[in-house]
């Protein structure tokens, strides 16, 4: 079946914010009485790569011993994340995102994004990296739009809805097991796009089932995926 469309997960994928996010936590479990470096904490919360946000906060809340409450982690890493964004005088799209994405989009292929990150931040992070042009705000699908986040399957329905294409012709990158597992359970094909390098990790990255792995936006093969046969616009 030939795919019509692409979604795109946001962080860890189009942009590489993973160190925020991963610092931001660390702080956030810090105050909760948790210390973990991040190989620590890679081993130990099953969401430290890819979240989605409350449900790694509610793993660290687990291991508090001040019984600190997950709503009080959580809220503690979104205000570390944002002010470690803000600190940063550029946000760049992971190499070679920006001319994949003119190469789609210039070709009549429908983009859009589909992410666990709440609203505002999500479309202010795209504008800073100078993505939200491919899409327009009314494909950024976010925490806000849908009933449950990523594992569950309906931010990846949503934007498949917002294309106007059947989940199954809608191909989905992602960088994490979660947001793989979101878009398979959405019925769509998926491509894993991650920044992590852990051997682990990307056994279990394989083991969740994408049609591929790449680990840059500039792999020929993509562009061979992409426009060479695997989508198609009409």
């Amino acid at each position: 079946m030939l795919r019509q469309a692409v979604a795109f997960d946001l962080d860890g994928t189009l942009v590489d914010l993973e160190r925020f996010h991963h610092g931001a936590l660390l702080r956030a479990a810090r105050e909760a009485g948790v210390e973990l470096t991040w190989e620590q904490a890679f081993q130990t919360l099953p969401h430290f790569i890819g979240g989605p946000d409350a449900r790694v906060a509610a793993e660290v809340a687990a291991l508090s011993p001040d019984r600190v409450p997950p709503a009080r982690v959580l809220a503690a890493k979104q205000r570390y994340f944002a002010a470690l964004i803000a600190s940063v005088d550029d946000i760049a799209a992971r190499a070679g995102a920006v001319e994949l994405l003119d190469r789609l989009t210039s070709r009549g292929v429908p983009v859009a994004v589909g992410t666990v990150t709440e609203g505002a931040t999500a479309l202010g992070i795209l504008r800073r990296a100078g993505l939200l042009g491919f899409f327009g705000e009314s494909r950024v699908v976010t925490a806000q739009d849908v009933p449950q986040l990523k594992p569950a399957p309906h931010v990846y329905r949503e934007t498949a809805r917002r294309l106007g294409v059947p989940p199954a012709r809608q191909l989905v990158f992602e960088d994490s097991i979660t947001g793989i597992t979101a878009a398979r359970s959405a019925g769509s094909p998926v491509v894993a796009m991650p920044t992590v390098t852990d051997p682990d990790f990307l056994t279990a990255i394989g083991a969740a089932g994408p049609e591929a792995v790449f680990h840059s936006w500039h792999d020929p093969r993509l562009a061979t995926l992409l426009l060479g046969g695997g989508v198609h616009h009409g």
